[in-house]
């Protein structure tokens, strides 16, 4: 956020919790661009929606999505939770955008557990090799996401 501000980009950001303390948020700390940065709370869950309305509204040319419930040991005690955020709500995220005509670049951020435990560097041709719920759910994810690529550039 405070990168893209720094370069004079307006900023909408969007999550599921409430905005934190401003002492957690380096963009608060600027003198100058505060004021081209948008917060909207909302639950990619239960709030598509509002989520699509708004971005609709604001029509972001880039969308740089970082959304996904992480917390790796968890994933093993309700892992149907991960599965719904990082795969069923993203996926009907991304239906909604391959819709919108403004957007020129969808900026999907994953993690490198969708590789598993691997010695040394890893590259985005190595195989997956999920070993988590979690890593399951990204890798699902990011699969769908290529196929979307694939069938609708």
């Amino acid at each position: 956020v405070r990168y893209l501000l720094d370069k004079g980009h307006d900023v909408l950001g969007f999550s599921r919790s409430k905005e934190p303390e401003d002492v957690f948020l380096p963009y608060k700390w600027l003198d100058k661009g505060q004021d081209r940065f948008c917060f909207e709370q909302a639950d990619l869950n239960r709030d598509l929606e509002k989520l699509i309305g708004i971005i609709e509204k604001e029509k972001p040319v880039y969308i740089i999505n970082f959304s996904a419930l992480g917390m790796v040991a968890q994933s093993w005690k309700k892992p149907e939770d991960w599965y719904q955020t990082n795969v069923v709500a993203q996926v009907k995220f991304h239906d909604q955008l391959r819709k919108l005509e403004f957007i020129k670049k969808y900026v999907h951020v994953t993690t490198p557990e969708v590789y598993g435990s691997t010695d040394g560097w890893i590259s985005e041709s190595f195989n997956f090799n999920p070993s988590t719920p979690y890593a399951i759910s990204r890798a699902a994810c990011d699969l769908h996401l290529k196929s979307f690529i694939d069938a609708y550039n």
